[in-house]
């Protein structure tokens, strides 16, 4: 029932007309839309789908919006000037092949500004996310339940469908998420273990990284990029000395890999526990023009913080258009405010 009341209003409300009215008393700020993985044949991931992505740009250009880039953004939060009404930016993070192939050539099918945040390691071929090895264990273990006893935490888990499944990734990515950095390859490998599971050093076909080649033609093509820290660890649980040379060194790599990176960082999972004062200094204090997180909401240049471009909000781009739409106009302004 309540989709198909969504369904019924949403597209209402967002309507040009009622929009006119609403945006007086609930002027709808920037949204960032952010992007991880895309859904393509063959591989398990979950994602949004190319045809999903197609159709929120197609409903952009077809009701007026206009594409801002993230630099456009952050000069304009930074001067405390207002983006043109009806302004949406768009970001990707990580770096996989896929989000190359099959992502960037619908940005530039459209015209659409893209900031691309990718993870420098990850590209150079020393790692893969710690994250993403998550995914490849529980998508690949054939046990039904797994239980284990780590560092005095007992963690417990059901996996007998796709939705117990995308449960279980969450609740151990959130239990890695509160641990110290240094724990997590020792609790990676007993997850491991006890599903069952070889991780290999590699990266497998379906986590494969774009390789620089790929992002220096993707660049010649208008896409910008920008650092995500070297290993993807939370800035937040590593030493001062640690969190700096995951910023400073990945920006380094990206100067000397392109021609054009932008210097703005986008935080390892981006909540609101995973930065703080040290990391918005050390970026100030190394001439980033910002940062961005995962915390959700609206970029709006009045009654601004003085650290309101290092700690710029950004949406989940959602998989459905009900919900794309919903953020997109001033329904869901309205409903943060209210």
């Amino acid at each position: 029932m309540k989709n198909y009341l969504k369904k019924l209003f949403v597209p209402l409300l967002a309507s040009a007309p009622v929009s006119s009215v609403a945006t007086k008393f609930f002027h709808q700020g920037t949204p960032i839309f952010m992007i991880h993985r895309l859904i393509v044949d063959g591989q398990s991931s979950s994602g949004v789908s190319p045809e999903h992505l197609r159709h929120c740009l197609n409903y952009l250009v077809k009701n007026g919006y206009t594409f801002v880039s993230l630099d456009e953004v952050i000069r304009s939060v930074n001067s405390n000037t207002p983006l043109p009404e009806k302004s949406v930016c768009f970001t990707m993070d990580d770096g996989f092949i896929e989000q190359g192939n099959t992502a960037i050539p619908i940005f530039i099918e459209f015209n659409c500004p893209l900031t691309f945040f990718v993870i420098v390691g990850f590209l150079d071929n020393e790692l893969w996310p710690w994250d993403t090895k998550i995914s490849f264990i529980i998508n690949n273990t054939r046990k039904t339940h797994l239980s284990m006893l780590f560092d005095d935490e007992q963690v417990s888990i059901t996996l007998n469908k796709n939705d117990s499944h995308r449960s279980a990734r969450e609740i151990i990515r959130n239990t890695i998420k509160e641990m110290d950095a240094s724990l997590i390859p020792d609790f990676i490998s007993l997850l491991a273990d006890t599903a069952g599971i070889q991780v290999p050093e590699s990266a497998p076909d379906e986590y494969l990284a774009l390789n620089w080649d790929m992002v220096r033609e993707y660049e010649s093509k208008g896409i910008r990029f920008a650092p995500h820290s070297m290993t993807h660890r939370i800035l937040s649980k590593l030493d001062k000395k640690s969190a700096e040379n995951e910023i400073t060194t990945s920006w380094s790599r990206l100067k000397t890999e392109l021609s054009n990176p932008i210097k703005v960082f986008c935080y390892p999972t981006g909540r609101v526990l995973d930065f703080g004062p040290r990391e918005i200094q050390i970026l100030k204090n190394e001439g980033f023009l910002g940062a961005v997180t995962t915390i959700h909401g609206y970029v709006n240049t009045s009654n601004l913080s003085p650290d309101q471009a290092f700690c710029l909000p950004r949406f989940e781009l959602p998989d459905n258009m009900m919900d794309f739409m919903q953020y997109c106009s001033w329904i869901e302004h309205a409903k943060i405010r209210s």
